[in-house]
């Protein structure tokens, strides 16, 4: 049953998803996407999932055992056998700047679509998935704040797969904390800067794919402020370029000093990179001074939508794999047949009750992940293209307030559900014959990079949830109880709408709480329980969402229908009611920790 790639895709699901559930097809009638069709996206999908198949699905096992070499004597990185071809196939199909303005050389796909591809290429090869990702979001930088010379020059050699990106924040003493940083940038007579530093897990900081990259570095200038607010962003290429053709000139000072040794994703270069160790190493100022955070959340931001789609793609990929195992899969009678003197027959695991509560749980929390990512993304291209202004501030605002939800919530649940891949496929999923023990390691990390899950709450509670004083978080809340009050009543689902409506109410009574406990001045007993708040809001908002999907289905099983789609539909709403009364009440668990007066926690002394 081993195979040499784990790739797999439930597309009905997607499309369902796509065009049954978000009607994306409005899209479509908005000018900048009137060359798109849902035709033309059902191609692009086939072309992904075909690049999926030939070359990322293969690489992401060769890439695991490999992993990226550093020589260091040249300092150089060599990356796993098929990942040049691989890149080289990713930009030739037209992926990496898929979404992006037709003048920065995209077709501007919108970007729930490109979020769909994302999700696929992911569940292929998160490894490999990252260097067009990052390399995207700097380019995404580079042409909203740099100057006209590096749009001209830079933005191309990017969408044409020549070069490639990074995001440097990280220092060995500075990780959240990125106002700690402590790399410096001193002026040049000619108006570049001298960049001198050590920057710690840069993702894909080295590789041997591209004739250059383009290292987007955070600095303070000399006598800048200190913290966050001093801080710069540059522009710093491993190579030196002649700024109106692009011609590579000679070397930069700055290296590759070593690879981390990681516990997954070892198909991509996570570098420690020193920069000016010579003391020349040239960088280009991007924007203006001291407004680098600001620009690197436009990456940071992308970027923490990307990792909620990593946990989303490694979580579906490792349910199919185990639903395909257990469907497979021979061992034991059913129980009923358990007291028979005769010799039952044995049957396939996925008829064991237990292992169809855990397939059921997996498939129930990929199904509302995939839900909320590709909602959140069609929120951003409503913010982004829609005619009517009011729509695109309330999406915008949505947006916002989903991000961290979307990051978090996402990391955090695909990976327990990875847990119980694992433990469908029993010892078999201990071992390296099947897929899922590396699945469950390439993802942890996105609970921790791009800000960790912890931050991620804080980010909610202390700035989302306060935006417009409260008034997007409360808009959010009353989608869900306008859902509830149009289908109490509903033949299929209104049981579990009044289920809903009790943790909807609860939602807004711990918000109330931390309010109040932040009023009277305890700030760290107000924000102690931020992370069970953001699962008890993630795990309300998934059911609404699941709930949502399954009066979708309820009105197409109403209609005339094949017996392959009867058992769709119904399978979309027997998994919205599963999750409802299964995996929602351990919001309750969550939301007693926001309420509880205990503050013991605070009171420990380590």
């Amino acid at each position: 049953m081993a195979a040499n790639s784990s790739f797999m895709v439930d597309r009905r699901e997607i499309e369902f998803v796509l065009f049954e559930y978000l009607n994306i097809q409005k899209l479509f009638e908005y000018s900048y996407f009137t060359d798109h069709s849902k035709d033309s996206v059902g191609e692009m999908l086939t072309s992904a999932i075909s690049l999926c198949n030939q070359y990322l699905g293969p690489l992401n096992k060769i890439g695991d055992r490999t992993g990226c070499v550093h020589n260091k004597e040249t300092k150089e990185v060599t990356t796993p056998k098929g990942t040049k071809e691989a890149y080289k196939q990713f930009v030739d199909n037209g992926f990496l700047t898929l979404s992006d303005p037709e003048e920065a050389g995209g077709i501007q796909a919108p970007s729930v679509i490109a979020a769909v591809f994302m999700e696929l290429f992911s569940s292929a090869n998160q490894a490999f998935t990252m260097y067009p990702g990052l390399t995207k979001s700097a380019s995404h930088v580079l042409y909203h704040f740099g100057e006209e010379w590096m749009k001209k020059t830079c933005v191309p050699k990017i969408a044409a797969g020549t070069w490639t990106g990074t995001m440097c924040l990280t220092e060995p003493s500075a990780g959240s904390a990125v106002g700690d940083l402590k790399s410096t940038a001193k002026r040049n007579k000619d108006g570049s800067f001298r960049i001198k530093g050590v920057k710690q897990w840069i993702s894909g900081g080295e590789n041997d794919f591209a004739e250059n990259i383009l290292h987007l570095v955070l600095a303070r200038i000399e006598g800048a402020p200190q913290g966050i607010e001093g801080v710069s962003l540059f522009l710093v290429p491993k190579k030196r370029f002649d700024k109106n053709t692009g011609k590579i000139t000679g070397k930069n000072d700055l290296y590759c000093i070593s690879l981390e040794e990681k516990m997954g994703i070892h198909g991509n270069s996570t570098c420690l990179m020193s920069f000016g160790d010579k003391d020349d190493c040239e960088g280009f100022l991007i924007g203006k001074e001291n407004q680098g955070i600001n620009y690197m959340f436009l990456m940071m931001n992308e970027a923490r939508i990307g990792v909620g789609l990593q946990g989303l793609a490694q979580a579906s990929v490792a349910f199919l794999n185990a639903e395909a195992y257990a469907k497979e899969r021979i061992q034991g009678v059913d129980i009923t047949d358990k007291k028979d003197a005769t010799n039952p027959p044995r049957i396939a695991i996925v008829n064991h009750p237990d292992v169809k509560r855990m397939l059921l749980r997996q498939r129930s929390i990929v199904e509302g992940v995939r839900a909320l990512i590709y909602t959140a993304a069609l929120m951003h291209d409503e913010s982004e293209h829609s005619p009517d202004n009011e729509l695109k501030k309330k999406c915008q605002g949505f947006l916002e307030l989903l991000t961290p939800i979307v990051k978090a919530w996402a990391t955090d649940m695909g990976f327990h559900s990875i847990v119980q891949s694992i433990q469908t496929y029993g010892g078999y999923g201990f071992t390296k014959d099947y897929p899922v023990e590396q699945l469950l390691r390439d993802s942890k990390i996105a609970s921790i990079y791009e800000g960790t899950n912890g931050i991620q709450a804080l980010d909610l509670v202390g700035r989302k949830m306060r935006m417009e004083e409260g008034a997007i978080f409360m808009g959010w809340l009353e989608r869900h109880t306008d859902f509830i009050e149009k289908y109490k009543d509903h033949k299929a689902i209104g049981a579990e709408a009044a289920i809903l409506e009790e943790y909807i109410a609860g939602i807004a009574e711990s918000a109330m709480h931390m309010a109040e406990v932040a009023k009277k001045g305890d700030r760290k007993a107000a924000i102690v329980n931020a992370y069970p708040f953001l699962m008890a809001l993630g795990h309300t908002i998934i059911a609404g969402l699941l709930l949502e999907q399954a009066v979708v289905a309820a009105e197409k099983l109403s209609g005339n229908v094949s017996a392959a789609e009867k058992r769709f539909y119904a399978n979309k709403i027997k998994t919205a009611k599963f999750f409802t009364h299964h995996v929602l009440p351990e919001a309750k668990s969550y939301l007693a920790n926001v309420v509880s007066n205990d503050i013991s926690c605070l009171e420990f002394e380590f």
